[in-house]
């Protein structure tokens, strides 16, 4: 395959060590916020609960059996559990070593037809990415996916060029990987990654080399424990269900899970998931489709395949997108080294002038009580974006919009999503149960629940979906958890209890303009009261 035009050093310098601490910093702080229902805290509940099981090779969600997600992440996040406690952070630190492993691989993979600027500008724009802040903080089995596909394409890019064995095993037991973490994805997009640089660079040898045949054969014996716990668990239908019936019954419409997303879902979801970096990266897409037997002509491609393969799929979240981005991140990177027309120093001035605008509308104006930290990264981010373009460098735009953003999203995790998570009234009920050191069974729910209660506060006692499947008033000590039909419905029957407990509550996971304008904002929130009896 022909090598792209390696730019020199000189023409981009690469990403300073103190915009990587900024990074880290940004990550640190998602670290720490409270898991977000439905999916981060089922997950947590159940890898939480896998510390008390004899086997750990089947699934459980509250005592049933479960078959949906691998158990890549549940592995993971119990033996994270076990070695440094059930915290926040603890669920999501496997999942965010394998992101940065996955941006490490963005770099390596990169780093095979881009100059050393150019691949660290790469990583650095997947790192620092929408989707990258939210993949750290709002932790789901996609964080493990998209590494592990980047982590095979980089070490099967390796092997396609005649690097021997161990990069050969090292792609299948990256596939491997993928495989545990969302299914078959995992081994079905590097494969297409891989399979479109075969064909650009007419490298047909490839499929009798036994080295490429080994791939698949490491994959298969990572999965070797899965599947004897899916068997153990399932039976055939549990293989069944792991290989076929979990994704690509999502486009054959035999899974379960279907919506009503039409095959332009991603178009609208891509570019604010790049943010701030969407105008590089379409730009490097449009250009690099048309480079002729270049490895951006296969990496792009590959971005399309991918897409329209993800698009076919009856339900469609923002998530799922995740494993191209990386790609969309060489390429804009790629973008990088040419020189910057007046319309595209327009724009990507706009656009990060509006995310500066935003931030400071969420601090100053949508949840301003105790906002002055992130006032002051804002203010200072803006000073160092000053000093920067008197500079007067060759890459300013790119240089400010990497320090206004990480100030920005920065401001997200520590002063934002807090702000916003404090509505997560499941989380506050069950933190409060916990704290007052409430038996777990003796906890009961009355038209509400959810996962974020029994991961704070170990809820296990009976739930009610309503008033008419109680049969009898609440023992004495009993806590009931309930909204404000609940309340009401109790009343009636004389079941009155003793409020010790309310929080507000708003479906966090979908925060609308109803939570972000304050005057809205209270007709927004609904009351969940803790009685006790």
């Amino acid at each position: 395959m022909a090598a792209s035009p390696i730019a020199p050093d000189h023409q981009l310098p690469a990403v300073h060590w103190t915009l990587w601490l900024g990074l880290l910093a940004v990550v640190v702080a998602g670290a720490m916020l409270d898991v977000m229902e439905v999916d981060a805290a089922q997950y947590a509940t159940m890898a939480r609960d896998m510390l008390g099981q004899e086997d750990k090779l089947k699934l459980y969600f509250r005592g049933r059996d479960y078959l949906d997600k691998p158990p890549l992440l549940f592995w993971s996040s119990a033996l994270s559990f076990g070695l440094f406690g059930i915290h926040n952070w603890s669920y999501k630190l496997p999942s965010i070593l394998f992101a940065f492993g996955g941006v490490y691989a963005t770099y390596r993979y990169a780093r095979l037809f881009q100059s050393k600027p150019v691949a660290t500008w790469a990583a650095f724009l997947f790192a620092s990415s929408v989707s990258f802040v939210i993949m750290t903080n709002d932790v789901r089995t996609d964080t493990l996916l998209t590494a592990c596909i980047m982590l095979a394409t980089w070490t099967g890019s390796e092997y396609l060029r005649g690097r021997g064995w161990t990069w050969a095993m090292a792609c299948g037991l990256a596939m491997g990987a993928g495989l545990l973490a969302k299914g078959p994805l995992g081994a079905v997009a590097p494969f297409i990654i891989l399979s479109v640089q075969v064909v650009v660079q007419r490298q047909w040898s490839v499929w009798r080399d036994p080295r490429f045949w080994s791939i698949p054969i490491v994959a298969g014996l990572v999965l070797v424990p899965m599947l004897v716990g899916l068997y153990e668990q399932h039976g055939p239908h549990g293989i069944r269900f792991f290989f076929w019936e979990q994704s690509f019954g999502r486009i054959t419409g035999e899974n379960r899970w279907k919506d009503d997303s039409s095959v332009l879902f991603f178009t609208h979801e891509v570019p604010w998931l790049l943010l701030p970096w969407t105008l590089f990266c379409l730009l490097g897409i449009w250009r690099a489709v048309r480079r002729r037997g270049t490895m951006e002509q296969a990496t792009a491609w590959s971005v399309c395949i991918l897409f329209v393969a993800l698009s076919l799929s009856q339900f469609k979240l923002p998530h799922y997108i995740y494993p191209v981005l990386p790609l969309l991140a060489i390429l804009g990177a790629g973008e990088m080294i040419r020189p910057f027309g007046a319309a595209v120093r327009r724009s990507q001035a706009g656009i990060v002038a509006l995310l500066y605008i935003l931030a400071w509308c969420l601090v100053a104006y949508s949840f301003p009580a105790g906002a002055w930290p992130a006032r002051v990264a804002l203010f200072v981010a803006l000073f160092v974006a000053f000093l920067v373009i008197r500079r007067r460098g060759g890459h300013v735009l790119v240089t400010v919009t990497a320090v206004i953003w990480l100030a920005a999203a920065w401001t997200l995790n520590t002063h934002v999503y807090p702000a916003i998570l404090s509505y997560q009234s499941n989380a506050q009920a069950g933190r409060w149960l916990k704290t007052e050191h409430v038996p777990p069974d003796r906890i009961i729910t009355l038209h509400v629940g959810g996962t974020a209660l029994e991961f704070y506060g170990a809820a296990s006692g009976p739930h009610y979906p309503d008033i008419a499947s109680m049969t009898s008033a609440p023992q004495r000590g009993a806590y009931l958890y309930t909204d404000e039909a609940g309340r009401e419905a109790l009343l009636l029957r004389g079941w009155s209890g003793t409020v010790v407990h309310t929080c507000a509550h708003y479906p966090v996971q979908l925060p609308g303009s109803d939570l972000v304008i304050p005057s809205r904002r209270e007709a927004a929130l609904e009351q969940r009261f803790i009685l006790r009896y």
